[in-house]
């Protein structure tokens, strides 16, 4: 009995060392693993960043592409605008010879409306400064306001306003009788 009761006095320091060492790996264990949720948080917000900068990337990257091809249809207009003249022209004097500018002007369109530019409509439509430039403002049957035509088409590019239409805008009847 004497050596049962020496060995528990002398197991009674390593029992508490062996308490105090397993709190130590508890509380170790413990910073470990909030260590590792704080390390799996942060990468997940810098996965979302870095998936919200190559968002942000891309998006910038198509509204380029827009400004850019905006810039080169820009130049296009006035080419469009002279394939205009011309088929008028050739209409006034013979029109077997326009069949074949007209379908090349149709294409040529088609391809620049699948690309996004779209011709605004101007006549009747109510004076807008922010899409028509009034050349000339005139007396007429038609409401105050309201384009009475279109001098030179606008166009709009992606929502984007390219060239302001240049209109001719109505008076209106009032003016007449006065």
């Amino acid at each position: 009995m004497k050596d049962k009761k020496e060995d528990e006095k002398l197991n009674a320091p390593a029992k508490e060392e062996m308490l105090a060492v397993h709190q130590e790996l508890k509380l170790l264990t413990e910073k470990h693993e909030q260590r590792i949720v704080d390390l799996e948080n942060l990468l997940k917000r810098i996965h979302a960043d870095f998936d919200n900068f190559r968002k942000q990337t891309e998006k910038e990257k198509q509204e380029l592409s827009k400004q850019t091809n905006a810039m080169f249809i820009t130049k296009l207009l006035s080419v469009i605008d002279e394939f205009e003249i011309s088929i008028n022209q050739l209409k006034k004097q013979n029109e077997k010879e326009i069949i074949g500018i007209e379908m090349l002007y149709k294409n040529f369109m088609k391809v620049l409306n699948n690309e996004g530019l779209k011709e605004m409509v101007s006549d009747g439509e109510i004076f807008d400064p922010y899409k028509h430039e009034a050349i000339k403002y005139e007396q007429s049957e038609i409401e105050q306001g309201k384009i009475i035509s279109t001098l030179k088409k606008g166009y709009i590019f992606h929502e984007r306003i390219l060239r302001h239409a240049k209109v001719i805008v109505s008076k209106g009847k009032d003016e007449l009788e006065n």
